[in-house]
């Protein structure tokens, strides 16, 4: 499992990282820091419009390849 802290400015960061998210066999959820019961599958583009921009998230991705994890959403990452 590969955990990141990831921020969306533009919504075409979103649909950028939800045709990454469809390419992987890995599970993607993205969750909001403040509630964790809030999950989103990154490889819904409904689901990831909901997301308010600038806002930190938590990006959580569990399967086979997820090791391309950290080439595929570095640019996403914050501090």
């Amino acid at each position: 499992m590969v955990e990141k802290k990831i921020k969306f400015i533009t919504s075409g960061q979103l649909m950028s990282f939800c045709d990454t998210c469809q390419k992987m066999k890995s599970d993607i959820d993205v969750t909001d820091m403040s509630n964790r019961n809030f999950r989103i599958d990154g490889k819904s583009i409904l689901g990831l419009m909901s997301i308010k921009l600038g806002l930190p998230m938590r990006l959580v991705v569990d399967g086979e390849d997820e090791e391309l994890a950290h080439e595929y959403f570095m640019k996403y990452e914050f501090e």
